[in-house]
């Protein structure tokens, strides 16, 4: 499912996209297993209305994992996404263990004129994916992070995996690039209450 993007507000709640996943789960039988495609501020939750959708869900779904795609998979948009995988009717355990994936790098490059196109390499990193995904193979800590999963967690694997390398300058710059697109485009979809500090800012648009 591919939900309206934000849309949400604090005084129309039911628009926010993670409303729109509750409204699928519940209508699904039991087991189904359910994949949106959401922007990445969605599985933050910073609002009050948002971490009550996430508890929610987990209180009556199950919560498989989330998958951190290309920024450009959405070339020319700015919304960078994510594909969330849940198992309805079936309570998140606590102890359950979910995935959280970083497959920005897909294989799929930007070409002048053109716009997104699959790579030499996408094919095997779509497989990778697959192998991770399934458990077939095992990955490093910077491609997948194994967790148990809190409501008030950001579902995302940024904030699961922890870096010890040193980091290059070049990745210093790197990341520095990310959070300065990532904070214009959630500005631009009018999210800029993510960037405040308190539940009183969160709650303000």
């Amino acid at each position: 499912m591919n939900p309206p993007y934000s849309q949400g507000t604090k005084a129309d709640p039911d628009q926010y996209e993670l409303s729109f996943i509750e409204h699928l789960l519940d209508s699904l039988t039991v087991g189904a297993r359910a994949a949106v495609i959401v922007p990445q501020s969605s599985m933050t939750g910073k609002s009050k209305a948002e971490q009550v959708f996430k508890a929610s869900i987990m209180k009556h779904h199950t919560l498989e994992g989330v998958i951190t795609c290309n920024t450009d998979t959405f070339y020319g948009v700015g919304t960078n996404p994510v594909i969330a995988v849940f198992t309805a009717h079936e309570p998140h355990d606590p102890a359950h263990v979910a995935k959280f994936i970083d497959f920005r790098d897909d294989g799929y490059e930007v070409r002048a004129h053109v716009g997104l196109v699959e790579g030499d390499s996408a094919k095997d990193k779509k497989q990778h994916l697959l192998d991770v995904w399934f458990g077939r193979t095992e990955a490093a800590s910077k491609f997948c992070v194994e967790s148990t999963v809190k409501p008030e967690d950001e579902w995302l694997h940024s904030f699961y995996y922890f870096n010890d390398e040193i980091p290059t300058d070049a990745d210093f710059e790197k990341a520095i690039g990310d959070y300065l697109t990532f904070e214009f485009s959630m500005v631009m979809q009018n999210r800029e209450y993510l960037f405040k500090g308190d539940d009183e800012d969160a709650e303000s648009k």
